[in-house]
Order: structure tokens, then C-alpha cells, then sequence
């Protein structure tokens, strides 16, 4: 019984990691249409968001912690554990990054961050159509 208890626990800090992962490729791209399209309302939803990646966060620490503290995990299930902590840091700084450059794009409205002779040929971002 406590064994399935453990493991629940482990698949809750990997759902939450795929979550919380979902939520910072968002705000990344969600900063980054903001940030080329000059759009002040997107980069703030953005920057709001950015509380939830961090809550997110802070909830995996301390699933992590309960779980080190109460179920003493070794060997693989350690590592698992561990690197569920890291990764947490590491998306968690993602949408850090994606605030930044929304903070950046919502400073430089009205006018664009990048400039638009920067666009492609067809007056779009990213690569024309080949």
C-alpha cells in the first residue's frame, strides 16, 4: 500500500512537470508574438502568467521534499526525485525569460521591439516560404 502511494506520488511530480513545461512553451511563444507583433495585451497576460509557472514550481519542491524526507527513495527512484528538481529550476527560469521579453515588448509599445525591416521578404517573421 504505501509502495502505490510512493509511486503515485512520483507519477504527480511528472504530470506536473509535463504542465508546468506545457505553460512555459506557451508563455515563450506567447512573449515572442508580443514582443514582434507589439502587442501590450499579450505580453501582460504573459507576465501575469509567470506566477503560475513559479507556483508550479514550488509545488514540485515540495512533493520532491515530502517525498525524500518520507519515503528515504535510493538508486533510480532517487535520481528520478533529483532530476524532477532540476528540471523544475530549468523550466521555471524558462518562464522567467519569456516575463523578460514581455516586460521588453510591453516598454517599447507602441512601437515594435524588432524593427520591421528585420521581417522577411514577405513582410512576415520567420523564414518565407520556399
Amino acid at each position: 500500500m504505501m509502495r502505490k502511494a510512493y509511486h503515485e506520488e512520483l507519477d504527480r511530480i511528472a504530470e506536473s512537470l509535463v504542465e508546468m513545461t506545457h505553460l512555459a512553451a506557451s508563455a515563450m511563444s506567447r512573449a515572442t508574438t508580443a514582443l514582434l507583433d507589439a502587442d501590450v495585451h499579450l505580453a501582460d497576460s504573459v507576465i501575469t502568467a509567470d506566477a503560475d509557472i513559479d507556483a508550479r514550481r514550488e509545488q514540485i519542491d515540495l512533493l520532491s521534499f515530502d517525498l525524500l524526507a518520507l519515503q528515504q527513495p535510493v538508486a533510480t527512484d532517487l535520481r528520478v526525485v533529483v532530476t524532477s528538481m532540476r528540471m523544475s529550476s530549468d523550466i521555471e527560469r524558462m518562464g522567467d525569460l519569456a516575463r523578460h521579453v514581455a516586460k521588453v515588448a510591453r516598454l517599447r509599445y507602441p512601437a515594435s521591439a524588432v524593427p520591421r525591416s528585420c521581417a522577411g521578404p514577405s513582410g512576415r517573421w520567420g523564414r518565407s516560404p520556399s
